[in-house]
């Protein structure tokens, strides 16, 4: 019979888990970034990536911060993107083609997704228990998308020496494009909701299910 597991080594057992956890929907959520990206460029040129995307950004985000558990995973999920992604949005729109008004304006872009991460754990963390699980994940979802959406927005109009033509493509169909982004975050956030229900390893070495009463 074996010696009982270290308190020490438990917490770092525990760490271990939970940065590796956070590593890969970080790693998920870099793949939808890109390949919404990549989508838009060779499909759907007409209308941005961002609404495509909207249901599995709000997946992904809040599945990670009802499975980790731990607030600042909204935040920390982003990390993969915005950090090479600052470098890329920094070498392509300013030193290539000069479209960002100044250098930190990159940083800013970068900057979007931690924000609407952050948002994403305020959510899970303040909106009442009383509400139920479900709709909790729901509005989270619909919260993180929303406040991308306006991050985004904002940059196109703010940061760019010539805004017009970014704002115009972004803005395009937005009476269908706007509530359909709403809309996929919404279910975004049910589906992670729905699968966080399954049986899930919480902090420490125990087992547990959640289930729609408890937060």
């Amino acid at each position: 019979m074996g010696e009982p597991e270290l308190p020490g080594t438990a917490r770092a057992g525990s760490r271990r888990r939970t940065v590796l956890a956070v590593g890969g929907y970080g790693a998920a959520l870099f793949v939808v970034f890109s390949a919404g990206s990549a989508f838009e460029l060779t499909v759907t040129q007409g209308v941005c990536w961002v609404y495509l995307m909207a249901y599995f950004i709000a997946f992904v985000v809040v599945l990670a911060v009802r499975r980790v558990g731990r607030f600042g995973t909204g935040v920390a999920v982003f990390l993969p993107y915005a950090v090479p992604g600052f470098f890329i949005e920094y070498y392509m729109e300013y030193v290539l083609s000069p479209s960002l008004i100044a250098p930190w304006a990159a940083a800013l872009w970068a900057g979007n997704g931690l924000v609407a991460g952050l948002v994403a754990d305020l959510s899970q963390r303040w909106i009442p228990a009383s509400f139920g699980d479900a709709v909790k994940a729901i509005l989270c979802g619909v919260a993180t998308v929303a406040t991308y959406w306006a991050l985004v927005l904002l940059t196109l109009a703010f940061l760019y020496v010539d805004p017009a033509p970014g704002v115009a493509h972004f803005l395009n169909g937005i009476a269908f494009t706007l509530p359909w982004l709403l809309v996929s975050g919404a279910f975004g956030g049910y589906t992670a909701y729905a699968m966080s229900r399954a049986p899930t390893v919480a902090s420490g070495s125990r087992m547990r299910v959640t289930t729609p009463g408890q937060p």
